[in-house]
């Protein structure tokens, strides 16, 4: 009878290990846990009055406005809204980095087998890395204009030196017994590419994706708050002119929460293809 009855007082603890073990191996809930704190913190603040409520709205303030359905700014054709603004800017983060992607592929491409062009590219893609996309704003603007297209510009500026550095790296870091073989066994080029360089920097090229986007993401960010008449950042900055600055701090909070989104996604895509590698 006393290991029976031992057996039931131990089975409780038990199921709440493992409750406890499933939530608190999960980063969710410390993702949720931490915000609670900031947005505690952050009303505290205002309400002891160490935060100015005018410049930095409560919560309490805050978020209601956020889900009022009249998220606003601008006047007649300039007139813009959140989700339009969020949309315009993920379209133009998408081209961008598109166009981007593909011109460094391909100058990748022509690097590896064209020796000559390494020693021409390079030293271009090098000069060009290194210039933050703020700086071809101005250049844009004068040489293409305002719109849609000088965003997508200023994005793709903003991928290309250090997508193609990356590329590049990943392809020269390839174990050179992996080509050896392919070459032995009589592969051709166009194999080479699909069935051994390809496989073998993919792991390299999502980072380098990652890294990218976020680049790119405040390039685009910093471009339409710096001239571009539509878009989240255009929108941020109407909102501080208009001393609207509930409108600014949920503008804020989509970057946030929208550059945190596409990572998690891009971090699930390339954990799915790379499980063949784990």
């Amino acid at each position: 009878m006393k290991p029976r009855a031992s057996g039931k007082s131990g089975h409780p603890p038990m199921l709440a290990t493992r409750f406890s073990q499933l939530i608190f191996k999960s980063n969710f809930p410390w993702f949720c846990l931490a915000w609670l704190l900031i947005i505690l913190s952050w009303e505290l603040g205002s309400w002891m009055e160490w935060f100015n409520p005018q410049i930095l709205p409560p919560p309490s303030e805050t978020i209601p406005y956020a889900f009022s359905g009249n998220i606003t700014i601008g006047f007649g054709q300039q007139k813009t809204g959140l989700l339009e603004s969020t949309a315009v800017t993920l379209g133009r983060v998408g081209a961008g980095m598109l166009i981007g992607l593909l011109v460094s592929s391909c100058l990748a491409v022509m690097v590896i087998e064209l020796p000559v062009l390494r020693r021409l590219i390079l030293p271009i893609v090098q000069s060009l890395a290194p210039i933050a996309p703020v700086a071809w704003i101005p250049f844009t603007i004068v040489v293409i204009g305002i719109g849609g297209p000088a965003a997508v510009f200023i994005v793709f500026m903003a991928v290309l030196g250090t997508m193609t550095l990356s590329l590049i790296a990943a392809l020269d870091s390839i174990p050179t017994e992996y080509l050896k073989i392919a070459r032995n066994l009589g592969t051709s080029r166009m194999r080479m590419w699909r069935y051994v360089r390809l496989p073998a920097i993919i792991p390299g090229t999502m980072t380098a994706i990652r890294m990218s986007f976020f680049g790119a993401w405040m390039a685009v960010l910093a471009g339409e708050m710096a001239g571009l008449n539509s878009g989240l950042g255009y929108m941020i900055i109407m909102a501080q002119q208009m001393y609207n600055m509930k409108l600014v701090m949920i503008g804020i909070l989509t970057i946030g929460f929208i550059g945190f989104v596409i990572d998690r996604l891009l971090l699930l895509i390339n954990t799915r293809l790379l499980r063949w590698v784990q």
